[in-house]
């Protein structure tokens, strides 16, 4: 059962990789996510730069940790659509 599963290494690619698409991903019409970053860090003000890069950090984690629940979701479920006996 366990020979499916990815290795470490693997699991680092594609979290890499997944977070790279995520940051440089389309950020409204006509701006990528990495650019409003950029911008971001750029705040003169000390506190409002703080908050701005908390955010951002914490928007990362959020999304890379709901996109991991739902391909552990997927990753457990058979091609019917239900739960793997274990």
């Amino acid at each position: 059962m366990t020979d499916n599963l990815p290795t470490k290494k693997e699991v680092e690619e594609n979290a890499e990789v997944g977070f790279l698409e995520w940051f440089n991903g389309n950020y409204g019409k006509f701006s990528c996510r990495s650019e409003w970053f950029y911008g971001d860090c750029e705040v003169e003000n000390e506190k409002i730069r703080k908050d701005l890069v908390y955010n951002w950090v914490r928007s990362a984690y959020v999304s890379g940790y709901e996109l991991g629940r739902k391909l552990d979701e997927l990753a457990h479920k058979t091609p019917q659509g239900t739960p793997d006996a274990l």
